[in-house]
């Protein structure tokens, strides 16, 4: 299509998505992420708000699982020109829409969303961003509230504070082995993360008790055994590098016994990643550990990152 075709075609669509929309003004939210620095839990701090004009497509759904019943509705809002806040914004950021419909509207007002994805039009000067409401499970992670949560304290019950505490582990022996390789918790790595690196998974069904009932001592602490099946996924290390890493961590069990004591024989094994345009495999390995610990260990584990972590960790913008 010529320049002067595409114009006039954008044209027409312009107009007909202000006779759709009757000027649709969504408010959004800006939101930083905020990295919770004992186990890695991310929640996301109001920053600012600006408001766009478009057109707001809504479908609706009602979705009930076993653990909750809710109305999940995917959006798409189509927009003259693209929303620049989007993209001058760091990567680290949430946008989080609400739609104000004057005439109080019982399906969408006041209903916040999230975008995931955009497609772009250009000849016809149309720009769709598509997402879904948020979920009421999610809506915790906005920090809408002061104080909704307390930093001092894990989320986890597990023993990944522990793992992440590997982050600044030096061997205290000369001929030791200490970790070079950042370890973040599973599904909440960094955006576009370079490797090497490795993300450590507790599945939810990874836990489960060695003894009866916990311990209750003088001062009203669980103490409670438990173990840990625990998944290690490294990206971009090679074969020494994983060694180092596998012997780092039994040599901090041996010299540390108060925290985790390791029931199996960890093996490095080689992963196949793809990417069919790239015509090669990524350096992808796996590392499974089963260990044994004290729940109540883990806060004292924790108590000592804070110290550590959160002047430089929590709140990143």
């Amino acid at each position: 299509m010529n320049e002067g075709g595409a114009q006039a075609l954008g044209a027409a669509l312009a107009a007909g998505l202000i006779n759709i929309s009757y000027d649709d003004e969504i408010t959004f939210q800006e939101y930083s992420r905020a990295v919770l620095p004992i186990d890695g839990y991310i929640f996301w701090k109001p920053v600012r708000q600006f408001t766009v004009q478009g057109s707001l497509h809504v479908s609706q759904d009602i979705v009930i699982n076993e653990d909750e019943t809710l109305g999940l509705a995917s959006v798409i809002f189509s927009v003259q020109r693209p929303i620049v806040q989007f993209s001058e914004s760091p990567i680290n950021s949430l946008f989080v829409a609400t739609f104000n419909d004057e005439s109080g509207s019982a399906n969408v007002n006041g209903m916040r969303y999230v975008f995931g994805s955009q497609q772009i039009f250009k000849q016809a000067e149309l720009w769709h961003y598509s997402g879904h409401s948020v979920e009421p499970a999610m809506a915790t992670q906005l920090l809408d509230t002061p104080g909704l949560i307390d930093p001092t304290q894990a989320i986890v019950s597990n023993s990944l504070p522990l793992w992440l505490s590997l982050n600044d582990y030096e061997s205290p022996y000369p001929d030791g082995f200490s970790n070079s390789i950042p370890l973040y918790p599973s599904f909440i790595t960094p955006p576009n993360l370079i490797p090497a690196y490795g993300a450590v998974h507790i599945g939810e069904d990874d836990t489960e008790a060695l003894q009866a009932i916990p311990l209750i001592d003088s001062m009203r602490n669980s103490w409670q055994l438990v173990a840990d099946t625990v998944t290690i996924t490294l990206y971009g290390t090679q074969n020494n590098a994983a060694s180092d890493l596998v012997n780092c961590i039994i040599n901090y069990s041996a010299n540390y016994p108060d925290t985790f004591g390791i029931m199996n024989m960890p093996v490095i094994r080689d992963c196949k990643r793809m990417q069919n345009e790239m015509l090669s495999i990524a350096m992808k390995k796996k590392i499974t550990f089963r260990v044994s610990y004290y729940q109540t260990r883990i806060a004292n584990i924790a108590r000592v990152m804070i110290e550590k972590c959160i002047p430089t960790f929590i709140f990143e913008h």
